[in-house]
């Protein structure tokens, strides 16, 4: 799925557009036909009269894997985080592609201790969206990963938890259900789930039960999803727990919210 927004001058605009991608043209995150792929996009900007904009792109999740790195011995953090991560070593991050050939986006984050949040990507799928951008004719500013987007776009909703507090997130998107749980303003697990009906409220009570299993000391446990969730209902009942939909506006997604922050903040 596609979703697009203007942002002029920090604030959010009133063109948006939602579009499924056409079949077989992506997976797991990866474009497979760039060509089509690249006419969606221009046709999709050049109705919109936005054929000229600097666009800031989200990767899709699939294309992602994150992981918190502490620094050892209470060293301070580097100058330059992204930098030191890539001095690390690559075994540590278990990632399931090369980390030499990965593309790497480095946060610092909150709190006393040192660490960061490293999101990485196969430099070849990274290569593969911007010659897609490139073939659609646009002026391709960022590229940013869809969770890192998230964890900015949550973090008016993680700043008030206390520390032993569980805030899980459901992202229903593109056939799946991302399951996202963060204590202590950190994100400490994640699984994908289920799309729909019963089989989706099993596997979160399952990953749920797993989770509290290995970090005991976690309490209560506050539900969001990002996107309508039909389950609702049923996760809440059966949970015993508060499921919300969090509030987005004025952007389309929780996403767009976190990327649009990146260019406020910067």
């Amino acid at each position: 799925m596609l979703r697009g927004q203007v942002l002029a001058d920090g604030i959010p605009g009133s063109v948006r557009f939602e579009c499924p991608l056409p079949p077989f043209t992506c997976r797991g995150g990866m474009p497979l036909e760039k060509e089509p792929l690249a006419d969606l996009i221009g046709d999709l900007l050049v109705r919109d009269g936005l054929l000229e904009a600097f666009l800031m792109v989200a990767l899709p999740a699939g294309a992602v894997q994150w992981r918190v790195v502490e620094w050892p011995n209470g060293q301070p953090l580097p100058t330059d985080p992204l930098e030191a991560v890539r001095e690390i070593d690559a075994a540590s991050l278990r990632l399931p592609f090369g980390a030499a050939d990965a593309v790497l986006d480095a946060q610092p984050l909150p709190g006393a201790e040192p660490r960061v949040l490293v999101a990485a990507s196969p430099r070849e799928l990274v290569e593969a969206w911007i010659e897609v951008f490139s073939l659609a004719g646009t002026q391709l500013e960022r590229l940013a990963p869809a969770q890192s987007c998230e964890f900015l776009g949550l973090q008016p909703v993680l700043g008030p938890l206390a520390r032993w507090d569980l805030l899980g997130l459901l992202s229903p998107h593109d056939g799946v259900t991302r399951f996202t749980l963060f204590r202590a303003g950190l994100p400490r697990f994640e699984r994908t789930l289920a799309a729909t009906g019963a089989a989706l409220v099993s596997e979160l009570k399952r990953s749920l039960d797993f989770y509290r299993r290995i970090d005991p000391e976690a309490r209560d446990l506050r539900l969001v999803h990002s996107d309508d969730l039909p389950e609702a209902a049923a996760i809440a009942a059966d949970l015993g727990a508060r499921l919300e939909k969090l509030p987005t506006a004025p952007f389309d997604s929780l996403i767009l919210r976190g990327l649009a922050s990146l260019e406020v903040t910067a």
